[in-house]
This record gives structure tokens, C-alpha cells and sequence, in this order.
């Protein structure tokens, strides 16, 4: 499934288009005088007589139909549908199109609200064992790894009754190396991965569209290994490449 769309970003996209095809109305209508009212041009000396006016008309009569697309695209914009969801961790609201039915992002807090068929889960704060570290876990929380020193929480199967653990490799204790996290490639789906860095780097629709322009580019610098996998499996998921690149060793306290 798709990550759902906000609301907000829709509009954004909704008032671009306006914005563009009112301009080119503009221009359109400019050109069309421009070239009725000087057209006709005629040269005594040589009886030559050149006349462009003819092409002024497919201008003009372009105009007013750019500019009822711009209105359309105006007023599609305060028809889209709202749905309101509460991010489970934080409280935020945020606006949707539609109620969504994947999992999402929160503008708040950046963590990934679980949703399974439309509904979002609640989520319980687990304390880690070995550091203390509040963590947060849903039904839909197949393995725990802690935030704060990246070891495994234990968590019980409740079909089997036996302990689910997380793949080898996964959770580290000892790996002191700082990343920077490095976007290659966008992908396909170039809309989710615009929404997924506005929400991991908390900049606006333009300047994300304008990293986009100029890969590969580092997104973030100076992160753990824990984070710059948990950001790169989110790009991921939005069918973007991210690489994790060592940077050097977190200093000594």
C-alpha cells in the first residue's frame, strides 16, 4: 500500500498547477495583442506586406481556457476530501485526503505510526532492561531494538510462547562509528520519497525537490548506526536508495 497523502501537500500541488497554467494564460493573452495590434507590417519600397495577425487568434482563444484550468485546479483544491489522524505516540493531528490503511509518519515526533486495515494501533512504552530507555511497541511490533544503546528487547510470542529475536546483526552494542546518511537514487515513486525527507529533515516541499535536482546528497551527518538504519529502511519503503557511510568514531565522555 501506498504511504497516505496530506492534505496539505495535495493543495501545495493543487495551487502549483494553478499558479503555472494562470501564467501562461497571462502570456498567452499578451502575445495575442502584442501580435494583432503590430501583425501587419508593410515596406513601401519593396510593396512587401507581411501579416501575423492570423496567429494571434489560436492565442487569444487559448487564454480564457488556461485560465478556467487554473480556476479548476483553484477550486479542486477546497474540494479535497480531509480525514484527521492522531498520531499514537505524540497526539499530533495530522490531515489526509483519505483514511489511511499503511503505515505513516508523524510531522511531530518522526516516528511511524502503525495502522493495520484503516485503524491506528495503540502503541505501550517498554523500558529497556539494560540502559533504562523508554521505548514503544504495537501489535504489529515483530522485534524491539533499543533507541537509546541499540540492544534487543526481549519480546514473547504470544502464538508460540517462545521469544522472538531480531536477525543476527541487527542489534549492536559495539559499534562507537558515526554515519552520514547519503540519498543515491529516488526512486520511482519520487511523490513518497519527497514526503518521506519533509518529514525526516523537516524542510518544505521545494527545498526537498530542489536535493532531489543534485544526488547523491547527505541528507544527515554526525548520526549512530541505529538511526541511519531506521531512516534508510524509510526511504527504502518508499522505493528510494540510501546509503550508510562512516564518518568517524563517537568520542570518548
Amino acid at each position: 500500500m501506498s504511504t497516505p497523502e496530506k492534505r496539505s501537500n495535495v493543495i501545495e500541488i493543487h495551487w502549483e498547477h494553478a499558479i503555472s497554467w494562470s501564467v501562461l494564460g497571462v502570456l498567452s493573452l499578451l502575445l495575442g495583442l502584442l501580435i494583432l495590434r503590430y501583425g501587419l507590417y508593410e515596406m513601401d519600397l519593396f510593396s512587401v506586406r507581411l501579416d501575423l495577425t492570423s496567429l494571434s487568434w489560436p492565442l487569444l482563444a487559448a487564454a480564457p481556457l488556461l485560465f478556467a484550468y487554473a480556476v479548476y485546479r483553484a477550486l479542486a483544491s477546497r474540494q479535497e476530501p480531509s480525514y484527521t489522524a492522531l498520531c499514537s505516540y505524540c497526539s499530533h493531528e495530522m490531515v489526509f485526503t483519505e483514511q489511511p490503511q499503511d503505515d505513516f509518519v508523524c510531522d511531530e515526533c518522526h516516528r511511524r505510526v502503525p495502522v493495520v486495515e484503516g485503524k491506528i494501533l495503540e502503541v505501550t512504552g517498554v523500558t529497556c532492561g539494560f540502559c533504562g530507555g523508554l521505548n514503544y511497541m504495537s501489535e504489529k511490533t515483530q522485534v524491539l531494538i533499543c533507541e537509546e544503546c541499540d540492544r534487543e528487547i526481549p519480546l514473547l510470542d504470544p502464538e508460540t510462547g517462545e521469544m522472538r529475536h531480531v536477525p543476527k546483526g541487527f542489534a549492536r552494542v559495539d559499534d562507537e562509528n558515526l554515519y552520514e546518511l547519503v540519498l543515491v537514487d529516488s526512486g520511482r515513486e519520487r511523490e513518497e520519497v519527497i514526503n518521506s525527507l519533509q518529514h525526516m529533515l523537516a524542510l518544505n516541499r521545494n527545498q526537498v525537490k530542489a536535493m532531489l535536482d543534485e544526488m547523491p546528497v547527505t541528507l544527515l551527518t554526525g548520526i549512530n548506526r541505529r538511526k541511519a538504519e531506521m531512516l534508510s529502511a524509510q526511504l527504502e519503503s518508499s522505493g528510494a536508495t540510501a546509503e550508510r557511510r562512516v564518518i568517524g568514531e563517537t568520542p570518548a565522555p
